[in-house]
């Protein structure tokens, strides 16, 4: 996402409040849907292992946790569920919007990235995971609720005026409700576009998912960086590696 040094090595790529698990047809994997390695109600270990990998992205990709280190542009708390991406630095946001929701009474998996060394257009895309386990499934509709209702006052267009250059620049958001193998939440598709004069030639093309089954809440985040004018594909894409890794899930 441009919240990073698209130069940098891996640790300093920003996480857009959310990130992805990939596999099935994405950069060349396996197709083929895999069997269920664990099943509910869930620990923070079973929902680890449904995780994506760097070998599950492609080739020249690695994986990191995230260790909650100052050097993002744009931050949330590595316990919580991302709702509005970006929204923090908006210069024109009407309604109070919270980027991330921190739920009480949840233990967290931490967030894990996989990404390429290099983030750019032609390159694998940065891609995010976490999620949050309760003690009940109570408890997991509770959180899952509290994301929804703040998600919904994301607004359709926002403006970054100010900030590092890699973030300035008009987002627009659009969210549809997700239901996958018995978890269910939503899909949220945002676009970034710089303004003309920094003379890029890119948009940021981001979705975020968040879905919750039994008594844990999952959020998944899969960025990439297209050329204007290239047609955005972002949201077919999580939807295989969605149906994919859900399924791991059980």
């Amino acid at each position: 996402m441009r919240g990073a040094d698209r130069t940098a090595p891996a640790p300093r790529v920003a996480l857009a409040a959310a990130g992805a698990i990939a596999v099935g047809v994405l950069a060349g994997c396996s197709a083929g849907t895999p069997e269920p390695v664990t099943k509910p109600p869930y620990t923070v270990e079973t929902i680890r292992s449904g995780f994506v990998g760097a070998a599950d992205l492609g080739k020249g990709a690695i994986a990191f946790e995230d260790d909650d280190h100052a050097s993002h542009t744009i931050y949330t708390p590595p316990n919580s569920i991302p709702t509005c991406p970006y929204v923090q630095r908006s210069d024109d946001v009407q309604v109070p919007v919270e980027a991330a929701v921190e739920p009480v009474g949840g233990n967290p998996t931490g967030r894990f990235i996989v990404a390429p060394p290099k983030v750019g257009p032609q390159t694998l895309p940065v891609v995010t995971q976490g999620a949050v386990v309760f003690e009940s499934t109570t408890l997991a509709g509770n959180a899952m609720n509290a994301v929804t209702a703040e998600s919904a006052k994301c607004p359709a267009t926002f403006t970054i005026l100010g900030g590092p250059p890699s973030i300035v620049g008009d987002y627009t958001t659009g969210s549809r409700p997700l239901e996958l193998d018995g978890w269910r939440g939503f899909a949220q598709h945002l676009v970034h576009t710089p303004p003309a004069g920094l003379g890029s030639d890119t948009y940021d093309d981001l979705v975020t998912v968040v879905v919750q089954k039994a008594n844990a809440v999952l959020y998944v985040g899969y960025t990439q960086i297209k050329k204007v004018g290239e047609r955005s594909d972002t949201e077919e894409k999580v939807k295989d590696l969605m149906t994919t890794t859900l399924a791991r899930l059980g």
